[in-house]
């Protein structure tokens, strides 16, 4: 008889899979954290004019930041079980539609000359803000 294979978080089941799942998601929260503090050091370095970056040294931490958000949501969709993606999906949805509801009518008040010039950092943490607090508020209404 032959142990069965826990190499995945798909084939074990019960208390061994909950804890491989939950360092999975630190882990993933970990990396996140990380790669937030170093782009926002960096911008914030080279905004201050201490740090020298080329156009070509510019556009390819770019290219790297946006794979590895593409690799880290590729493999976070891959290990995450169908409530888990129902929920982001769900919330990424909340978010774009408070992001739509938010800038189209901004956008065309200032091109009428009734609000000021359309703030995309504004639009995008309103959609941003408002999609985790839909996680969140789903995920809290779920453990109560």
């Amino acid at each position: 008889m032959t142990a069965p294979d826990t190499s995945s978080p798909f084939t074990s089941s019960g208390e061994a899979r909950s804890r491989r799942r939950r360092r999975v998601f630190y882990a993933i929260c970990l990396f996140s954290l990380l790669l937030g503090l170093a782009t926002g050091l960096g911008l914030g370095l080279a905004k201050d004019g201490d740090l020298e970056l080329s156009r070509m040294t510019a556009w390819s931490f770019a290219a790297i930041g946006g794979l590895l958000i593409g690799g880290v949501s590729f493999w976070f969709y891959k290990w995450a079980d169908e409530v888990e993606v129902k929920d982001n999906l769900w919330a990424n949805t909340f978010g774009m539609h408070v992001a739509f509801a938010v800038g189209i009518p901004w956008a065309i008040l200032a091109e009428m000359g009734h609000a000021s010039d359309l703030s995309l950092s504004i639009v995008f943490l309103l959609m941003a803000g408002s999609a985790a607090l839909y996680y969140s508020a789903v995920k809290l209404w779920r453990m109560i």
